[in-house]
């Protein structure tokens, strides 16, 4: 635990500062397959932490914002800054964050309506963003769901375009790719794009387009058509989107967020890197993955994978296989929680079985392995290090100071 009258006194000195603090981290540029930062090798690891800008895992106080519905509510921001904490421990290097691109289409969203910017929305997001600079963890950050969850995605934007559709009952109709086709649907997702991009953050005073923090857009999170797998985000969309983000934010990189590697994007400039998401663990897919975004030249991440199903070797498989690989940027886990913050005895669950709660003292002895197990790859890909896979995890103390160095 820290002393609170010298917690405070350093958010006021910071708070007092912030473009001094923003100022720290370089951006985060692409040369043909790597990443660099400062001109050497950035590998971008970490996990999935999809709840930073809107939850649905936690009945807030009465009193709080609180939309029933869907359940959702703004993170505290002592469960924020845990986060933070928690990826230095791990060696991590970066966070993939949906909310803090994806919020529409409820009461406590950036847009609950097309054009209506809910300002409040933004506390969290700014502190996420904030936290993430100071403790020198990169963000990377999808700009629309696949899906119709809590926080909004495309059928929001069909549904503000006139298309009655919602997932569960219209998933596989053809009407969905009106999403990419429809001009006025496209043109307001892209004026929600500019809502965000040029938000300014009143914790470090740089819109988001500015703040190096935030090294990558993504074009949408696992983004396909009616038929699933088909990949059919068309091409024509997805450069059309990074050229826009690109105008706005020229710093930024540009991922493609289609739900596997079309081989018809791979001639779009504007795109940085290629994704792909590994449910279950499959080094095959892998491999060839990774070979078809070599010869196009460019990075390949793995932006998310199952770190709790299957054997502990396939795991270390892929891990191995990410290590050696020079055209590998990294990997992000799906997905990572904590405490309850400032309540320090609870922790946060989801219902998917893959949340990682670093630190539960109920954590299985397999859990706990996989941990360490994630910690020594994350480690050996941002430091260039090995260490004994038995290797104590480290302390995160809760609640987490808004500084590292206070560790």
């Amino acid at each position: 635990m820290m002393m609170l009258p010298l917690l405070v006194l350093y958010a006021a000195t910071v708070l007092a500062s912030p473009l001094r603090r923003a100022a720290k981290l370089s951006p985060v540029t692409r040369n043909g397959t790597s990443l660099l930062v400062d001109g050497k090798v950035w590998k971008a690891v970490g996990p999935n932490v999809y709840w930073l800008g809107l939850d649905e895992n936690v009945t807030p106080p009465a009193g709080q914002p609180f939309y029933a519905p869907t359940k959702a509510s703004y993170p505290t921001k002592e469960r924020v800054t845990e986060v933070m904490a928690t990826v230095q421990a791990l060696g991590g290097t970066m966070i993939r964050g949906h909310t803090l691109g994806v919020s529409v289409g409820n009461p406590l969203s950036v847009w609950p309506e097309p054009g209506k910017v809910n300002e409040q929305a933004f506390d969290s997001i700014d502190w996420a963003v904030y936290q993430a600079g100071i403790y020198g963890v990169r963000l990377l950050i999808p700009l629309v769901d696949n899906y119709d969850y809590y926080h909004g995605g495309k059928y929001n934007f069909l549904r503000w375009g006139g298309f009655d559709l919602n997932q569960r009952r219209d998933e596989k109709n053809p009407l969905v790719q009106q999403f990419y086709t429809n001009a006025t649907i496209v043109a307001t997702f892209k004026d929600y794009i500019k809502t965000i991009i040029t938000h300014r953050n009143q914790y470090t005073n740089l819109t988001f387009a500015e703040d190096p923090t935030i090294f990558a857009y993504e074009t949408g999170n696992e983004l396909l058509g009616p038929i699933w797998g088909d990949m059919n985000s068309p091409a024509d969309w997805v450069q059309d989107i990074a050229k826009y983000v690109k105008s706005l934010a020229p710093q930024k990189l540009m991922v493609d967020g289609t739900y596997g590697i079309n081989k018809t994007h791979l001639g779009i400039e504007e795109i940085d890197i290629f994704s792909d998401h590994m449910y279950p663990v499959d080094t095959a897919k892998l491999q060839n993955d990774i070979q078809v975004v070599k010869a196009a030249g460019r990075p390949f991440f793995a932006g998310e994978y199952d770190w709790v199903g299957g054997n502990t070797a396939n795991l270390q498989s892929m891990f191995k296989i990410i290590e050696e690989s020079p055209t590998v940027a990294g990997d992000t886990f799906w997905s990572q929680f904590g405490h309850n913050a400032p309540d320090c005895n609870t922790y946060v669950d989801h219902s998917d079985g893959l949340a990682l709660q670093y630190g539960n003292p109920k954590n299985t002895a397999n859990q706990n392995s996989r941990i360490q197990l994630i910690r020594k790859h994350f480690i050996a890909m941002s430091q260039g290090k090995e260490i004994a896979p038995d290797e104590a995890l480290p302390a995160v103390p809760c609640p987490a100071p808004t500084s590292p160095s206070f560790r």
